[in-house]
């Protein structure tokens, strides 16, 4: 890792700001990694209160994609940049909703796919807990799905008490913003048991912050 990053400072040759985070919020940023580009979430420009969080929030997503490199549809992870940021494979694809609307044929497929993906980050016992944001969902041309923005998610040890308590609920916010996007891109996917689940989980999500 220590080397991929001495790499990145020797050949970034511009940075260019793709957008600039609210408060508590990292700036997105494109950079030159090795001659290739990446994103670089950055909270270097911030007030110190919001530098302080974001490294909370560095160090979290960090640790999140470390469990969960492999696994098709999550991002490389090429480590910390300086004490405030992260950077990332840039992914070319595009929001979950944009492309659905383009791609209509081809939305039972996807959503295979995403399921699958979700599963595969609940079996590294990482829950993402923020899916149901359109901007963490991108699907590349090729129908891929992709998960980003971990640094709200959090992760669980085997056996703990908090992996057989709270693991657990948090499957189930991801599950539920997956059944959203099916519902409101591609209700005729939806069978009778996925429109129970729905609704209970739906009326679950009430209780949680991530809406």
């Amino acid at each position: 890792m220590a080397n991929m990053l001495a790499v990145a400072e020797e050949t970034r040759m511009q940075v260019t700001l793709i957008r600039r985070g609210g408060w508590g919020k990292a700036d997105v940023k494109e950079v030159d990694f090795a001659g290739d580009l990446a994103i670089l979430k950055d909270f270097a420009d911030k007030s110190w209160p919001v530098r302080l969080l974001g490294r909370h929030q560095v160090v979290r997503e960090i640790r999140a994609l470390a469990r969960l490199q492999g696994i098709a549809g999550i991002p490389a992870c090429y480590g910390p940049d300086g004490r405030h940021g992260v950077l990332l494979e840039r992914i070319p694809g595009e929001r979950i909703t944009r492309w659905c609307r383009r791609r209509p044929a081809e939305i039972s497929r996807m959503f295979e796919k995403l399921v699958r993906l979700v599963d595969a980050v609940h079996a590294r016992g990482v829950a993402h807990i923020d899916l149901r944001k359109r901007d963490n969902i991108l699907v590349t041309e090729a129908g891929e799905p992709y998960l980003i923005d971990f640094n709200a998610s959090c992760c669980f040890d085997p056996g703990t008490l908090a992996a057989r308590l709270i693991f657990p609920l948090l499957r189930r916010i991801d599950a539920s913003a997956v059944l959203k996007w099916k519902a409101r891109l591609a209700p005729g996917l939806l069978d009778e048991t996925d429109r129970r689940r729905h609704r209970r989980l739906e009326w679950l999500r009430r209780l949680w912050i991530f809406n």
